[in-house]
């Protein structure tokens, strides 16, 4: 029997447990924003373009000013998370371990699956929705700071009325990987100048059909099943981010509905922002404390975490439905 003289050893291991169960869960989605710590609840963040060229100085002429110029704005809120569970008496009495140290894995588990699951929902239903409904029946924006969907064809800039897109539907191959490339050449800030963005990484789900074209594509020297064995350019060009849960339900079910989503990132400049000001946390009941039930003798243990997030800008990605080869 686990003892009470036992309480502070088995919290030790709880908090290990839970641990590793957090950190069994990989980094995908996380990958893709600029995450930071904060202390206040809400926040809010503008699009600032800054100068194009540096402009000509004769000699004993002034300097020309630089024009920086505020675009839109993204306003973000943080949110809570948190699960719990018990170590019954019962567990206690009759040595346990096992499935003590399976419920506190599974609390870190859950914790670190909802962020990768919230931060990846922006681009499963950013390809096609202003908006979704999550699992807990609340409205979630998948739009930029323009008021667009994430991907869009018909974002826009403060400073001129041009419409710029960076949404396809070509299925994942050479001429949707060019059309997309294409996609960034077109990027103006709102100065009007030129954006240059240098993509680094092709994302897609967990279908395996797409995952390996894409391995085909960034392995192979010559190109893949082409009879005339020319050099393949995308040979190690880009990296590869898998996503578990772009191909989910709202609720994080399994669906085939966005089997074919892929999409092409610059993340060394991305314009996702996750901000925390609740890293996530294991908490524990302490002996005769407000987290051991009177009625039933259960030892409550939970894990949280609070955070925002949302897209500021859309022009470091460029998305795809996949629906058309």
């Amino acid at each position: 029997m686990i003892l009470t003289t036992q309480f502070n050893d088995l919290v030790k291991n709880a908090k290990v447990q839970w641990r590793d169960g957090f950190n069994s869960i990989p980094f995908a989605a996380r990958k893709m924003y600029d995450i930071r710590n904060v202390t206040d609840k809400t926040s809010e963040h503008s699009i600032i373009d800054g100068y194009g060229f540096a402009e000509r100085k004769n000699e004993g002429e002034k300097y020309a000013y630089g024009s920086i110029k505020q675009g839109y704005t993204l306003n973000l809120s943080q949110q809570r998370i948190g699960l719990m569970d018990a170590v019954t008496f019962e567990m206690r009495k009759y040595d346990k371990y096992r499935e003590i140290d399976k419920k506190m894995r599974k609390l870190g588990e859950t914790t670190a699956k909802r962020i990768e699951l919230d931060l990846t929902h922006q681009f499963t239903f950013g390809m096609s929705a202003s908006s979704y409904t999550n699992r807990n029946g609340e409205t979630v924006s998948t739009t930029s700071a323009d008021g667009k969907n994430i991907f869009d064809t018909g974002h826009t800039a403060t400073g001129n009325s041009t419409n710029y897109s960076n949404l396809i539907t070509t299925a994942f191959s050479r001429a949707g990987l060019e059309e997309a490339e294409n996609k960034f050449n077109t990027f103006e800030d709102n100065n009007g100048n030129i954006v240059d963005v240098m993509p680094d990484t092709i994302i897609t789900g967990r279908n395996v059909t797409i995952q390996n074209a894409v391995k085909e594509f960034l392995k192979s020297t010559l190109i893949p099943d082409e009879a005339n064995n020319a050099t393949n350019v995308y040979a190690g060009k880009y990296k590869h981010l898998v996503l578990p849960y772009l191909g989910t339900t709202a609720a994080g079910r399994v669906t085939t509905d966005y089997d074919n989503y892929w999409m092409l990132a610059d993340l060394a400049h991305t314009d996702a922002i996750c901000e925390i000001s609740e890293n996530p946390t294991f908490k524990s009941p302490s002996i005769g404390g407000n987290g051991e039930d009177f009625e039933t003798d259960d030892w409550k243990f939970k894990s949280s975490a609070s955070y925002d997030y949302g897209v500021l800008d859309f022009k470091w990605i460029v998305g795809s439905t996949g629906a058309t080869s």
